[in-house]
């Protein structure tokens, strides 16, 4: 195990401070009584300005102005006080729905603009991070399930149905229609594919939802409306139930292929009602106790065998008698029968809109960089799209599907041939944040914050249409930091789920977790805990291992490149099911295979393995991308007894944002796409970035590998070296030095002594250069392992008078090999 000295301080539970506003929707005129998860502290009381530190004047809070997107999106998945997995969904210009895809309840509708878009996507803030909406309310609903299975009664509240789940988001047609399923009495589940749209007259508006539903063992209810402090009837003719609320009437009629029947009830009721807050950068829970007199509109959906269409409009109104005239069109019309399963159209055979496709903007060009051994090639993105680069996969030899920060995909056309003319298709928006992409068959996945997403493009006209949900098992508070990253995928097709644990909670499952899915979404299980911003994941080796770039912070000394291994923990509390003592006070990490110098890597990112001998003479070597200083770097690993550990080099630098992303091309390139705002600082011009790096077929002199052995290191070169230079021992400076383990952020480097900002020479025996000149055995004297080993080489030349490509690099050493006959030495 890597050597870390521990400072082993009582890790106390962060204080929360007081929740500073909530969405008008749950400003609610009633008493209630609150609740937080958490302790709090005297920083609740302090005041809505800073103060500078002297008598000056204060200085208000700085004013975050949301986001919104444009009238013609769909839906946006985005994390709301009342429910974390939120989808708001585009009904018509100023008319939207809130749909809570845990609870399958449509938490809100209103009229008014698109959702209020926060979070750093969209703000450059980190906080606030939980979305809200502005305008009129029409109605809202308590955070129950609005199915079941039961005869309701004057309890409002009851259990999930077993086997209740949300399926996907289809735009298919246009229209935005939300699959699940329901759970029955006899263990089965009834399909339903839930879409609303519009109904308008001249001077109202109104909402209907439409529910195809397959067959079903048992009636079923739905909970169609539940309002406080009104009461509830139904309408004479069985058509209607009517709510009368404090200054106005409600009404929801219903058309169906089915015998429907309502079913009300209003009486005094009191339950509690959680809520998603936060405060200072925290997410907390709330919890209020609602109590009143609530009215409750059931509607009755007899068993059947075969789907039935029901469609529910809902309205507020004046009175009755203007609620009538307004509903007369629609109940004059029985509804379209249900077709549940649109039949897949060939591709090609769309009649659907085209979708958007850009080209760059040539105007906008940057010149090549790089050096003489490898060119930088810019492509010219264009002015209408933000390509903030969260992830990058090949669909094809020259399509490059591109996920981005603010929630689209792009196809990058014609992606190998000339940079100037690519072209921009995009592919689907509306997404949570996605962090990671996938190609697998005919589909794309991703992971989103709340969840793992297979995006298909079901009618073949070019831009997706499906969105299942695979799997969203995990605890999702909405908070800035709550990143989920992945996917990646095993040789058995299972799905990685790589979950941020900074600002987490432990009783928020999973958090700081890898989790594991299986190929059908099924089943998830934590593989190893302890991470806490795994921006790199992927494989490496000829078997596939699994591996995560975890950045610097609380807990995590420096950024470093881990081998994830089943139950292992990597250093960082984690939710549950991890032990709670554990996320109180940690006491030891597996080690990693490398731990990136903080002045070269102060924010790992993506990685990649060299396929071949196209991109030069590191085949088999993994590039590393580090996100604030805008460079690639080079890692070498090797297996010494079985676990993995190496050496890191610098590469390339000079790229037009943060770099984010990396993906080899089938031309042997290396693909990088960047990324940068005010929360997530580059050292780079641009916001966003799409490079190329292509190998010059010049070799570098370079050392190519560094290899750790009984007695020191052996250094293979690029090119032959120069004997003496090479074979001279005073030409290598050799130090060691390790990080602290403690909650603080980052740490010193630590010497032999535990000396901060510091390290420990070690003595340099002798240099022996090989025989062919293309390899140097150092032969050192007090190292140990357990410790970061740092080697500069100075004044080494080729056999052409040639120096050193980069003359330094950094090897982890967790164990010396043992000599023959002898057993591997390894720090405890």
């Amino acid at each position: 195990m890597l050597r870390v000295v521990s400072l082993r301080n009582a890790r106390s539970i962060r204080a929360h401070i007081q929740f500073v506003a909530l969405t008008a929707i749950l400003a609610a005129s009633h008493p209630v009584s609150w609740r937080t998860f958490g302790q709090e502290t005297a920083q609740q009381k302090k005041p809505a300005v800073s103060t500078s530190s002297g008598n000056g004047p204060q200085r208000p809070r700085k004013v975050v102005v949301p986001r919104r997107d444009p009238a013609d999106q769909p839906f946006r998945l985005a994390p709301m006080a009342e429910s974390s997995r939120s989808i708001a969904i585009a009904l018509a210009t100023n008319l939207y729905l809130a749909f809570d895809t845990q609870l399958l309840r449509t938490h809100t509708a209103w009229l008014g603009p698109s959702l209020n878009l926060f979070g750093t996507p969209y703000t450059g803030s980190k906080t606030p991070f939980l979305c809200t909406l502005e305008g009129k309310t029409l109605w809202t609903m308590p955070p129950f399930c609005p199915w079941t299975a039961t005869a309701p009664s004057t309890n409002l509240a009851h259990a999930l149905p077993q086997g209740t789940k949300f399926k996907a988001v289809s735009t298919l047609g246009g229209a935005v229609t939300l699959v699940y399923e329901v759970g029955l009495p006899d263990g089965n589940t009834a399909s339903v594919r839930e879409t609303g749209r519009a109904y308008r007259d001249n001077e109202r508006t109104g909402i209907v939802r439409r529910f195809e539903m397959g067959p079903a063992s048992a009636d079923l209810w739905f909970l169609a409306h539940a309002e406080l402090h009104a009461s509830a009837r139904i309408e004479r003719d069985s058509s209607a139930t009517l709510i009368q609320r404090t200054n106005d009437v409600l009404i929801a009629w219903v058309r169906s292929s089915a015998a429907t029947t309502w079913e009300t009830f209003d009486g005094l009721e009191s339950y509690e009602e959680s809520f998603n807050a936060e405060a200072n950068g925290e997410s907390l829970v709330r919890t209020r106790t609602v109590s009143g007199r609530l009215a409750r509109a059931w509607l009755r959906i007899p068993a059947h065998d075969a789907p039935v269409a029901v469609e529910i409009l809902s309205a507020e109104h004046r009175d009755r008698d203007d609620a009538r005239k307004f509903a007369q069109p629609f109940l004059a019309e029985r509804p379209t029968p249900p077709g549940m399963r649109p039949p897949i159209a060939e591709a090609g055979s769309s009649t659907a809109m085209p979708p958007r496709v850009v080209p760059g903007d040539k105007t906008a060009a940057f010149p090549d960089g790089g050096d003489s051994f490898y060119r930088i090639e810019r492509f010219p993105l264009p002015k209408e799209i933000n390509l903030q680069v969260t992830g990058m996969d090949w669909l094809s030899r020259d399509e490059l599907a591109v996920s981005t920060w603010t929630g689209e995909i792009y196809i990058v056309e014609r992606a190998t041939g000339p940079t100037s003319a690519a072209r921009y298709r995009r592919f689907a928006r509306g997404l949570n944040e996605p962090l990671g992409i996938k190609a697998v068959r005919n589909s794309l996945y991703v992971v989103q914050k709340p969840e793992l997403t297979r995006i298909t493009d079901t009618d073949g006209n070019g831009e997706a249409d499906m969105f299942e949900t695979v799997n969203a098992d995990w605890g999702y508070t909405g908070n800035y930091h709550a990143f989920a990253f992945g996917p990646m995928i095993d040789s058995q097709n299972n799905f990685y789920a790589l979950l941020c644990g900074q600002r987490g909670r432990w009783d928020v499952p999973f958090v700081g977790w890898c989790l594991k899915i299986s190929p059908d979404g099924k089943n998830l299980e934590g593989f190893c805990r302890g991470l806490r911003a795994p921006n790199g994941f992927g494989s490496y080796g000829p078997d596939g291992d699994l591996f995560m770039a975890d950045n610097q912070g609380n807990w995590v000394g420096a950024c470093k490149l881990n081998h994830l291994q089943r139950g292992r923990f990597y250093g960082y509390p984690s939710g549950t099911p991890a032990p709670q003592s554990e996320y109180q006070q940690p006491k030891s990490f597996a080690p990693p295979a490398i731990w990136f110098p903080r002045r070269w890597s102060p924010s790992t990112s993506g990685f990649v393995t060299i396929e071949d001998d196209r991109f030069g003479p590191f085949q088999g070597q993994m590039l590393v991308g580090d996100f604030q200083n805008a460079v690639v770097m080079r890692v070498f690993l090797e297996k010494v007894n079985g676990e993995w550990q190496g050496a890191v080099w610098p590469f390339a630098r000079g790229f037009l944002s943060g770099v984010n992303r990396l993906a080899m091309g089938p031309d042997g390139k290396l693909y990088v796409g960047g990324l940068k705002n005010a929360a997530w600082a580059a050292i780079a011009p641009r916001e966003s970035s799409l490079e190329r790096v292509r190998f010059t077929g010049k070799i570098p002199f370079e050392i190519k590998e560094a290899r750790a052995t009984s007695s020191g290191m052996d250094l293979i070169f690029t090119q032959t070296v120069d004997p003496v230079t090479a074979g001279n021992a005073d030409n290598y400076d050799v130090r060691q030095f390790t990080y602290l383990y403690h909650e603080p952020y980052g740490s010193p480097e630590i010497d032999h002594e535990g000396k901060k900002d510091s390290s420990t020479p070690i003595s340099m025996k002798k240099a022996e250069v090989s025989a062919d000149r293309l390899s140097t055995r150092l032969v050192l004297d007090g190292w140990k392992s357990g410790y970061v080993t740092w080697v500069r080489c100075l004044d080494i030349q080729n056999s052409n008078g040639q120096p050193l490509w980069h003359d330094s690099f950094y090897y982890t050493l967790n164990q010396v090999p043992a000599r023959q006959g002898e057993r591997a030495t390894r720090s405890d």
